[in-house]
């Protein structure tokens, strides 16, 4: 259901009742409902953003928009009536199933763009997948339970039920009535919704592992993503060492006072320091790992790094006065 901005994708059974006058009760059973932001990908259509809700003002008229947007003929009695609106929301879900996988595909897309660097919402990527591989679950779980259980013809025509079933499994023994039950006007029916279902069973059960996989790609990069990040803080602290043991050096070596407080006359005793810094900076942008983005994103910080000890070290130069 597209509200426009939004998603809203529910999960759980649609229970008939039809009068002898023909007068029809749908009622909607909800188990899960999702909200996700709607957009639009080169992949096609997008949900992002994943959220369970426990409900939503606006579903009970959505929802009732969609069943009845649900076409069918009428059949002329009860029984058939009830299964022709069955088989025709059953195959309305199974049409939903596709949708679901244009929105992996679009899941699929933004993980690439990652990738590549193109956008940093990685951890968002990793929770909508596994909003959506609970989704799919839980829709898999429908579909085999409605499956099982025929529509509900188990509870209000048992004979049909076990007919339906012996088409499904011809060893199964014969009950009573099964025979005259098959032959019913909208017996056919009744087994078309019921392949509908074992149908939209296979087709979430199909699309589960390609979740998985997509979670487990998805999972790999963040890995990636930090060992690169911990490359990087291990190269700035490189250069911050280089930087720091210079001077340290130096001044156990041959003392401060001479140099001290730094003034613009003896301000050049700094240069070696910006060299060596801006030296080390470069060997952290040239080392391999990288593109050539990583490496100039990795220069900069590395030389960001040397800026701002420089400027550290020459204000406590400025600052510090030795005493005799």
């Amino acid at each position: 259901m597209n509200t426009g901005t939004e998603r809203l994708i529910g999960v759980g059974d649609l229970r008939i009742m039809v009068h002898h006058d023909l007068r029809t009760k749908l009622t909607a059973v909800v188990r899960g409902l999702w909200v996700t932001e709607a957009g639009e990908s080169p992949a096609g259509p997008t949900a992002t953003n994943w959220r369970i809700e426990p409900n939503d003002s606006r579903l009970a008229e959505l929802l009732a928009n969609v069943i009845k947007a649900v076409p069918y003929s009428g059949q002329p009695d009860p029984e058939g009536l009830a299964t022709e609106i069955a088989k025709a929301q059953a195959e309305q879900s199974r049409d939903r199933i596709r949708e679901i996988k244009v929105f992996r595909y679009g899941l699929e897309h933004l993980l690439s763009a990652n990738l590549r660097g193109e956008t940093s919402m990685l951890e968002n990527v990793l929770a909508d997948v596994i909003e959506m591989s609970t989704l799919v679950g839980r829709v898999a779980d429908e579909a085999r339970q409605a499956a099982r259980e025929g529509m509900g013809a188990w509870v209000t025509d048992p004979a049909a039920y076990h007919a339906q079933r012996r088409l499904q499994d011809a060893a199964l023994p014969p009950r009573p009535g099964a025979r005259r039950a098959a032959r019913t006007a909208w017996f056919v029916i009744l087994d078309a919704g019921v392949r509908q279902c074992r149908a939209l069973q296979t087709e979430a059960g199909e699309e589960a592992p390609m979740l998985h996989s997509l979670l487990n790609a998805a999972s790999t990069i963040a890995v990636t993503r930090e060992a690169k990040a911990q490359e990087t803080f291990n190269m700035v602290a490189s250069v911050g060492a280089v930087m720091f043991g210079i001077p340290a050096l130096v001044l156990a070596l041959y003392d401060a006072t001479a140099v001290l407080p730094l003034r613009a006359g003896n301000a050049i005793v700094i240069v070696p320091l910006a060299v060596a810094g801006l030296a080390a900076a470069l060997i952290a942008a040239v080392l391999p790992g990288l593109r050539r983005t990583g490496k100039i994103r990795r220069f900069s910080v590395a030389l960001a790094a040397v800026l701002t000890m420089l400027i550290i070290l020459i204000s406590a130069g400025t600052l510090v006065t030795p005493t005799d």
